[in-house]
């Protein structure tokens, strides 16, 4: 449908511009910002719960097996996208361990069979929301770690089979330097491909082929020579000229960090070294975004420049909930109780912008892509993949107190 259509039909739907109205007001009056004493009357659990129950209706409305990419004001609920529905099959296996629901589970199954369905057959995954006839090295790689992780929670071979066949497309068509600048976003090289790294390391550790461990390593490599001593990376966003939103310099850290957790030794030491330069620029633009020593910081800025100052007057929130998780891996890993505090704020100011009370049964539980909701990333849209990040971060948060509670008894 074009645009134009799309916009008009939007405009022609009461209810959804009535919801996009309220946030949109909520927002501009600032009732979406976390306040000192808490972020509501809802609970981080009950937050958690909402996100996934949205992520169940993002499932249900394409009626596929594969989740949709989410909804937007323009375009109400869009087509299944195949990269988020690969990760979001690890949290849907994750919360049915933690909340002992088995539907998550089955969920998480139809997920990995539509992305067996989809699967191209040089064994790449289609890039873009929807069906497309082009593949993509990133949505590979994330359609990998949803495989992988089915494999091992059924044993079934269809999933291992699949996640080796991408493995091996996204190995052949590496450059010999270790990055890909083939069939990318963009056409261009990026250094959150280390989230296809780690994917490719998780296939290793299954099978044990060797080839696909020297990628993994090589693509690694190759990020760590795009690091600044400032703890920069060259080339975390979207395109060689645009600077990155806190969602791609997460998915960077984040997948080094996977990395660093798979990688021989003593490889892991240079890589954490790396994510650690980076990760206390990041807390200490945070923590000094305060009016008042003893209040909340200022939301973390949804673009970021080389000199680690913000350069957007919104909040990714996405970036900013897979900024605290990958602040307590940090805190797991150095102990530093820095990291979680920063850590916990951040997943607070996001839930405090998750609709909790809205009766749109479209919007209640997903999370914007920006605050304010008209910000530059994802404008005025719920990315599924917010909710995800979000539900990730929560649980992660809510294993790390309990484990810090544990050990202070």
């Amino acid at each position: 449908m074009p645009r134009s259509a799309s916009l008009v039909r939007s405009l022609l739907d009461p209810r959804r511009h009535a919801t996009f109205l309220g946030l949109t007001l909520r927002d501009a009056l600032g009732l979406g910002r976390p306040r000192l004493g808490g972020t509501g009357r809802f609970s981080p659990d009950e937050h958690l719960a909402a996100a996934m129950e949205w992520l169940c209706r993002a499932q249900d409305v394409v009626g596929t097996g594969g989740v949709s990419g989410g909804y937007s004001w323009r375009d109400g609920w869009q087509e299944p996208y195949p990269e988020t529905t690969g990760y979001i099959i690890p949290t849907f296996l994750a919360y049915s361990d933690r909340c002992g629901l088995g539907g998550y589970a089955d969920r998480a199954v139809r997920m990995g069979e539509w992305e067996l369905r989809v699967q191209m057959l040089s064994g790449a995954i289609p890039g873009g929301i929807g069906l497309n006839d082009y593949p993509i090295v990133f949505n590979t790689g994330q359609v990998i770690l949803g495989w992988t992780a089915l494999y091992r929670r059924t044993g079934r071979q269809a999933f291992l089979d699949a996640a080796v066949a991408a493995a091996g497309w996204l190995a052949s068509i590496q450059d010999a330097d270790g990055k890909w600048s083939r069939h990318t976003f963009n056409n261009t090289p990026h250094a959150y491909h280390s989230r296809v790294a780690w994917p490719i390391l998780e296939v290793w550790a299954l099978t044990d082929r060797s080839e696909l461990y020297e990628a993994a390593w090589r693509n690694v490599q190759w990020i760590l020579s795009r690091a600044k001593p400032s703890g920069w990376f060259e080339d975390m966003g979207f395109s060689a000229a645009a600077l990155p939103f806190t969602h791609t310099v997460a998915y960077t850290l984040d997948g080094l960090i996977e990395c660093a957790l798979r990688l021989r030794e003593p490889a892991p030491r240079e890589v954490w070294s790396a994510v650690e330069r980076a990760c206390e620029a990041i807390l200490m633009l945070y923590e000094r975004r305060k009016r008042d020593p003893r209040g909340w910081p200022a939301m973390l800025p949804g673009v970021l420049d080389e000199q680690w100052r913000g350069r957007a007057n919104y909040s990714c929130l996405t970036g900013n909930v897979q900024m605290a998780a990958v602040f307590i891996r940090l805190f797991e890993h150095r102990g530093d109780p820095r990291y979680l505090n920063a850590a916990l704020k951040l997943i607070d100011q996001t839930r405090a912008a998750q609709p909790m009370r809205t009766s749109n049964p479209d919007v209640r539980g997903a999370v914007p892509g920006s605050f304010p909701i008209w910000g530059g990333y994802s404008r005025f849209g719920f990315p599924n993949w917010s909710a995800k990040f979000l539900a990730d971060a929560l649980m992660a948060a809510d294993a790390a107190v309990a484990r810090l509670e544990g050990g202070a008894r």
